[in-house]
């Protein structure tokens, strides 16, 4: 989980998820599937994606 955070936390500092993954070296696609997992662990969505973008959700503002 500690690790999913930190992905998470890359991705809202990038504001990419093609350059969160590159920072934490990993697979875009790796990065997506972690931040799912985070939120299917929370049971919360923490980030609403849209195509290309994504907003955080008030739930992962507050996270």
């Amino acid at each position: 989980m500690l690790n999913q955070m930190r992905y998470f936390q890359a991705v809202v500092r990038c504001g990419s998820f093609t350059e969160a993954a590159e920072e934490c070296h990993i697979s875009q696609s790796a990065i997506s599937q972690q931040i799912k997992a985070l939120e299917q662990e929370l049971g919360v969505q923490l980030i609403m994606r849209m195509n290309r973008k994504f907003e955080l959700t008030p739930e992962g503002e507050y996270f």
